[in-house]
């Protein structure tokens, strides 16, 4: 692989069977890796990106942030459900499957984990709550939050407006920037034991 992108448990999608967090898995991937890596999942903000560089990262991918954007080709209602709720409002599924996904919280999500309770392993039982058309008619057509099972991260908990793509990048370089001269480089000084 050329680049590789390391998704930590908090992603949005499918973070993988393992529930490991990404502050961990950058960590290792510095450790481990001969390519460069982007760090994704649950990463919405410039203090977060300061992170993931100092853990050896070459950048950050967002999902989740970027679907609260002016840009984003989804319903307004959706946007919103993103600003309300917090890193509390998802739940995984599939995980029987062996495909676990990390989805909003609501009562579809619920309907599709009590079938998977019933019968684990059996994508049959479970088919009619996730189904993809379900996902569009929610974000294209009626901004229905409850009615389908949809991909969001725990980095709601840090979503707290809808701007544009622009206005996100820049604000989160310069937050990362003054994370970086301010508070990283105040932590070494002369004296300093680090």
């Amino acid at each position: 692989a050329d680049i590789i992108s390391v998704d930590g448990f908090e992603c949005a999608g499918h973070p993988g069977m393992d529930d490991v967090g990404g502050l961990l898995l950058l960590a290792i991937a510095c450790k481990n890796l001969d390519v460069p890596f982007i760090a994704s999942g649950g990463i919405g903000d410039g203090i977060q990106l300061a992170a993931c560089l100092a853990l050896g990262a070459e950048g950050i991918n967002m999902g989740t942030r970027f679907m609260a954007t002016q840009e984003a080709p989804i319903h307004a209602n959706i946007k919103k459900a993103l600003v309300d709720s917090d890193q509390t409002n998802t739940t995984t599924i599939l995980r029987t499957l062996k495909n676990t996904e990390r989805v909003f919280k609501n009562d579809q999500a619920a309907r599709a984990q009590e079938a998977e309770r019933k019968k684990p392993g059996d994508i049959s039982v479970i088919r009619e709550f996730i189904a993809g058309s379900k996902y569009r008619i929610s974000f294209q057509e009626t901004g229905n939050t409850n009615d389908s099972v949809w991909s969001c991260g725990q980095v709601m908990g840090i979503i707290d407006d809808i701007p544009t793509c622009k206005e996100l990048v820049d604000r989160i370089v310069n937050e990362a920037e003054t994370t970086i001269r301010s508070r990283l480089n105040g932590l070494i000084t002369a004296s300093s034991k680090l």
